[in-house]
């Protein structure tokens, strides 16, 4: 089937979890991102480095009221194509009938590719995602680590094109001793998004795409950045610090996101409180006290 169109007048297919909310299930004070979501969002920077939790996987990512990025390395050739054309199929050498990797994190999209200089990874990629088609992926996805843990919930996910994995979650500002990569966060996981040629799940992604950015030179600066830290014997970008300070202006926004599907499919992706969700605590937590009350507050105020 195809991927739906954006609903609504800002074209809204989810919305982010309320401040109050996330102020309780955090419980700490957090800066309220004003931009892009009616003041009502909150920024991700400002949440603590562990996710103490009942065990909810959360999503994360950069969005406005249009859409949700998310974070592709490919060759030159792929790459160059796909900004001038804003799109993915059609791009000499891009396969929609194979299986492609979409991450809304963008340290982890520094991890993966090497800050952009690992071979065919050398143009990273930030795609727009419209809220329903992000909503209609994942309904076509399973988490496969939650069912391989007995945390089917009953539902199953055998046959669907789509894969959800929840890996170690890396950090922009803090880099390993070495520099050579962004740190890992133990304690909180980023969401992986893997589409399947087979069924169409990947060209259907490919054509919803809104709009596709080179983001390449910045993902190189942040690599020179947290080389620059080990040399210095430094552990974390300084914000006061020149030209970090610019630099830091220029990463995304990410923070807590809320896609707008039915509770049975964020209970198996392990995103609500549910048998899934405590399959995946063995794996990293997630960051939700009260996941449920806030699931329900974000929905009433559609």
């Amino acid at each position: 089937r195809k991927l739906p169109l954006p609903r609504g007048r800002h074209g809204h297919g989810a919305r982010p979890f309320p401040a109050p909310q996330l102020r309780a299930m955090y419980g700490v004070d957090q800066e309220e991102h004003a931009e892009g979501s009616g003041g009502d969002a909150v920024e991700a920077r400002a949440l603590p480095e562990g996710d103490e939790s009942t065990g909810v996987m959360v999503f994360r990512a950069d969005y406005d009221d249009e859409g949700v990025y998310f974070y592709q390395a490919f060759n030159d050739g792929i790459g160059e194509w796909a900004v001038a054309n804003q799109r993915l199929v059609g791009a000499p050498g891009f396969d929609p009938r194979r299986m492609t990797w979409i991450k809304p994190s963008f340290a982890w999209m520094l991890y993966r590719s090497g800050y952009g200089r690992k071979h065919n990874q050398t143009t990273v990629l930030r795609v727009k995602l419209p809220h329903a088609a992000v909503a209609a992926i994942l309904e076509e996805c399973r988490c496969v680590e939650a069912e391989r843990r007995g945390g089917s919930d009953g539902a199953g996910g055998g046959g669907r094109p789509g894969r959800v994995q929840w890996d170690p979650e890396r950090d922009v500002l803090q880099p390993v001793p070495s520099g050579r990569e962004p740190g890992k966060m133990t304690r909180r996981r980023a969401i992986q998004i893997g589409l399947a040629g087979r069924g169409g799940l990947s060209e259907r992604y490919s054509n919803a795409i809104l709009a596709v950015e080179d983001v390449s030179e910045l993902a190189r600066a942040v690599g020179e950045a947290h080389a620059a830290l080990a040399r210095r014997g430094r552990r974390r970008l300084d914000a006061a610090e020149e030209p970090l300070a610019a630099l830091l202006a220029r990463l995304p926004r990410e923070r807590p996101y809320l896609p707008d599907c039915p509770h049975d499919v964020l209970q198996r992706l392990g995103m609500v409180p549910g048998a899934p969700a405590t399959a995946l605590v063995g794996v990293g937590r997630g960051c939700a006290a009260d996941a449920a009350a806030a699931l329900d507050a974000a929905r009433a105020e559609r």
